[in-house]
């Protein structure tokens, strides 16, 4: 399975044709799915004073590599705005805490799993650093789809998660 962080897609380099400006990720746009989620726009920066941003669907792409600049392989013209209604910024999600069904604070996100083999990308894995210092506890990798409601400090969990789930 082709899955990559989110971490590691972030200010990553873009080669677009026709241009010689080079141009990054900056910002990877969801949309809420049943079983997990869908990462619909990409934006995009370009330039190093103006620092031009647009929105670009997933489609454009023609793959991510482990290592080395992500490659366009349509140029379509980028819009200013996003495309969906309610757009769910992954990077606005960094530093969250979820909690589970019973109330229990899980831990806060530190990053996202990302399948980029099929079209648009699917936000597979919340990862999750649960709170404390103790090195008995281990990070959790919560499937997206089991995350019920976003609000605006807290994401909050359809199930209660144990060991066996994650």
């Amino acid at each position: 399975m082709e899955t990559i962080l989110y971490s590691e897609i972030i200010r990553r380099a873009v080669q677009v044709p026709n241009e010689k400006a080079r141009a990054k990720v900056v910002e990877i746009i969801a949309r809420r799915g049943k079983k997990h989620w869908h990462a619909g726009e990409v934006m995009i920066e370009s330039g190093l004073i103006d620092r031009e941003g647009a929105f670009y669907p997933v489609d454009i792409f023609s793959g991510v590599m482990e290592e080395g600049d992500i490659v366009i392989k349509k140029y379509v013209k980028g819009r200013e705005t996003p495309k969906s209604k309610n757009p769910q910024f992954l990077s606005r999600l960094i530093k969250r805490s979820v909690e589970d069904a019973e109330g229990q604070e899980l831990g806060k996100i530190y990053d996202f799993e990302l399948y980029a083999g099929s079209k648009p990308w699917i936000i597979w894995k919340v990862l999750v650093n649960p709170p404390g210092l103790n090195p008995a506890k281990r990070r959790l990798r919560i499937p997206t789809g089991s995350i019920d409601k976003i609000e605006s400090d807290r994401i909050y969990l359809s199930t209660k998660i144990t060991g066996a789930d994650i």
